[in-house]
């Protein structure tokens, strides 16, 4: 979803104690000028965020030489997603390559105002809000905004079409049936 330009949204700095993975640490404003920046909010025990987890790493792997900067925000939806090794586990188990923020007391989620897993945010090179989307989908429309931010940085770059649907059951426009309740 488009974000609002009036008034523009700049994105929350990640507060100094929270601990990560992948990295010794992420700072937003270090970011900024030459990177646009993808935020997920994930949370590896939930089966919404390990759908869009494929996504989120071909995006960086396709994106990252282009200045997209991925950053993933672990907040746990159980008790068990509080504890560093069996998130660093999961985290080298699913192939996440990019900084990981373990957020577990959920200070990163409340700045951001998430809704729920998975949550995605787009940052310009500005530090500004560009795009959003909250749950599973509309991939096409994050690579399409990320190319958009991608090309503010360098209108010369050339890069690829969006991926096809990763899974069916992703296809824009597809209208699946409801789900029945199980007979005995």
């Amino acid at each position: 979803m488009r974000a609002p330009t009036d008034p523009t949204i700049p994105a929350p700095e990640f507060p100094p104690g929270v601990e990560w993975l992948n990295a010794p640490f992420a700072r937003v404003a270090q970011l900024m000028g030459r990177h646009a920046v993808l935020i997920e909010f994930w949370d590896f025990a939930r089966i919404n965020s390990l759908r869009t987890l494929p996504y989120v790493k071909a995006w960086n792997e396709r994106y990252a030489g282009h200045g997209l900067a991925v950053i993933g925000v672990h907040s746990p939806g159980y008790t068990f997603g509080r504890d560093r090794a069996t998130v660093e586990r999961a985290v080298e188990r699913l192939g996440v390559p990019y900084p990981v923020c373990l957020d577990t007391d959920f200070e990163v989620w409340r700045a951001f105002g998430v809704r729920g897993w998975p949550a995605r945010y787009l940052f310009d090179r500005r530090g500004l809000l560009r795009w959003y989307h909250f749950g599973e989908g509309d991939y096409e429309g994050t690579e399409r905004a990320i190319h958009e931010t991608l090309l503010e940085i360098d209108a010369d770059l050339s890069l690829p079409d969006p991926m096809e649907p990763l899974r069916p059951e992703d296809a824009p426009g597809l209208v699946m049936d409801a789900q029945t309740a199980d007979i005995a």
